[in-house]
């Protein structure tokens, strides 16, 4: 296996749901409970990655901004063929599910001691999300990881989000850190188009709803398929 030397790099900046964050769990559930409520014909396997990046579109939208953007929103393959207002009332629906199964989210097994790990090497730590960065406080403060983390972009803090570099471009510059000498990790192909576009070191982790081999089409400088993994690829 290919591993980094991290002695090369003064800079990683993580994503947060499917990285840290697992809400696999979540969005498995509320697509469950969407394919039962309106006999949805779909297989929730084929449809899930689909519905995690409408998921991560709409949770930064306001909700009059979401119906006003609803149409361009839900041109989703598993929602084709269906009236407006049900695609609405459908979307609505998988959304308000996912943020109750969220509350009961952890992070994934191992990524603490990887985040520590990492922190002790003086290596600066951010986050970039497409979420809001209260959100994202809220989670780090909920699992202890509060301290390793000075800086973190949300969506309320770029004018556009990924997969538009702006947000890495921002942490990379307050830091005053070349692109090269940063790494960044995400789990979805708008990670890697983001990461490519700023030009540091893109390392995928295949821990959330994104297909393996989709990721790999977008061409990552490294792929890897759990906390495990990424830890051999770090040599932590």
């Amino acid at each position: 296996m290919k591993t980094l030397n991290l002695e090369k790099y003064k800079l990683i900046i993580f994503d947060l749901d499917g990285i840290i964050y697992n809400i696999n769990d979540a969005i498995t559930k509320a697509v469950e409970d969407g394919v039962e409520k309106y006999k949805l014909e779909v297989e929730i396997d084929e449809v899930l990655q689909e519905i995690a990046h409408l998921i991560e579109e709409i949770q930064h939208y306001p909700v009059p901004k979401i119906i006003l953007n609803s149409f361009d929103l839900l041109q989703v393959e598993f929602l084709k063929d269906m009236s407006y207002m049900k695609k609405l009332r459908i979307a609505i629906f998988l959304f308000n599910q996912f943020n109750e199964y969220r509350e009961d989210s952890t992070i994934f097994d191992g990524i603490d001691t990887l985040i520590e790990d990492i922190y002790k090497k003086d290596l600066k730590l951010a986050i970039l999300t497409n979420n809001k960065s209260q959100y994202a406080e809220e989670i780090l403060e909920k699992f202890n990881l509060t301290k390793y983390f000075p800086t973190i972009i949300g969506f309320n803090d770029v004018s556009e989000v990924k997969p538009s570099p702006e947000g890495l471009l921002k942490i990379i510059e307050k830091w005053k850190i070349k692109p090269e000498n940063t790494i960044f990790i995400g789990d979805m192909s708008t990670d890697v188009d983001a990461g490519k576009a700023a030009g540091v070191i893109m390392v995928c982790v295949a821990s959330g709803l994104a297909k393996r081999e989709d990721l790999k089409e977008h061409n990552p400088d490294y792929l890897v398929d759990n906390v495990q993994e990424l830890k051999k690829l770090l040599q932590l």
